[in-house]
């Protein structure tokens, strides 16, 4: 209630200034003009016609039509100027604010901070805005905290049933496979032996299917020798196993990282090349990392049939990219910026830029 006057007395204030500095002084320019006009049609017609064709030329009625036409002037004057102030104070900060709305819809609420100017309404539109923001990035603080949990207790269930299917499962088929292969020696008989042979090559492909999804529960790589290597081994894994022609690049000096940081830039990594595989249709791909002073981007991009983005990171579950939704959580947790650029028929990028980087 206290903002009410204040905004009057601005548009008061503002219409008159208006006014007065362009309505005012053009509409007495363009009465000048007018008598000015008629004064000099007068002198003219007097020093070229006959004292009758004066008269009837100069004729107030006959006159009369040549001013009206100026009386057009001072609207035309006033919608000009209704349309520069239209533009300047109303449609270009309604553009700018709309930009800075779609920023922060991804996550960017420093963008709204700036000023747009304009109007009173649109300022106080830009202010309310701007502590809406301020409110939902206090609850995303609570909800990360909850997604961190639910992250955390994921990879410790994945952790577990990574161990138990080496110790246990692997374990079990390995001795069913020794069995099979004891078995072989002992008979004679042509047609067992080729059965037995069978199920000794379907226990090899047993086992190495079963480590390969160990190592996708628990990337031992990237716990012993870093980032850049369990990397390097998920692009070699995923590519032969898909037919798929990954290439993986490395730039800047590697540096090792806070193990939560690692992790989710690993598991990033995973959920975006397995969403190439399943839906992209792509021939290839490439990953890339670059290490810098203060940030380290992961670039994930082929040259698949593409989709089109959301406009809202709020949107990908409802459009069903899940994929998309569980890499924007991710990089949320750790602070991380997430770029989506992707077309129908040009393929998809993705980039994750961390910065402020710590180790």
């Amino acid at each position: 209630m206290k903002n009410k006057p204040v905004r009057k007395t601005f548009r008061r204030g503002f219409t008159l200034r208006l006014f007065a500095t362009i309505i005012l002084p053009l509409t007495f320019l363009s009465m000048i003009i007018a008598i000015g006009s008629v004064v000099v049609h007068q002198q003219e017609m007097r020093a070229h016609l006959s004292e009758e064709d004066w008269k009837a030329a100069t004729d107030p009625a006959l006159e009369l039509t040549l001013i009206a036409p100026l009386a057009l002037i001072p609207p035309l004057l006033f919608a000009v100027a209704a349309l520069w102030f239209a533009t300047r104070q109303i449609i270009q900060p309604l553009q700018r604010l709309e930009a800075k709305a779609a920023a922060l819809a991804w996550g960017d609420f420093d963008a709204i901070k700036e000023s747009v100017s304009g109007i009173s309404e649109v300022q106080h539109l830009q202010k309310e805005l701007a502590e809406m923001s301020h409110k939902v990035q206090a609850a995303q603080v609570g909800l990360r905290d909850y997604i961190g949990a639910i992250t955390s207790a994921q990879e410790e269930e994945r952790l577990r049933l990574a161990r138990e299917l080496h110790d246990d499962t692997i374990q079990s088929v390995i001795a069913l496979k020794q069995r099979v292969q004891l078995a072989q020696k002992s008979v004679k008989d042509q047609p067992t032996r080729r059965t037995l042979s069978e199920l000794e090559t379907l226990s090899e492909q047993t086992i190495e299917n079963l480590r390969r999804m160990t190592r996708a529960l628990r990337p031992i790589y990237l716990e012993d020798l870093g980032l850049v290597t369990a990397l390097e081994m998920l692009v070699r894994e995923t590519g032969q196993n898909n037919s798929l022609d990954i290439e993986f690049q490395k730039s800047g000096e590697e540096q090792r990282l806070s193990h939560e940081v690692e992790l989710a830039y690993y598991r990033i990594a995973q959920e975006a090349l397995n969403n190439v595989v399943r839906h992209s249709q792509a021939k290839r791909a490439d990953l890339r990392i670059s290490f810098g002073e203060k940030q380290i981007e992961l670039e994930v991009s082929d040259n698949g049939i593409g989709f089109d983005v959301p406009i809202s990171p709020t949107d990908f579950a409802p459009n069903g990219h899940f994929g998309l939704l569980g890499i924007r959580e991710r990089a949320d947790l750790i602070g991380a910026r997430l770029e989506a650029e992707s077309a129908l028929g040009k393929g998809t990028r993705l980039r994750v830029v961390l910065s402020e980087v710590e180790a």
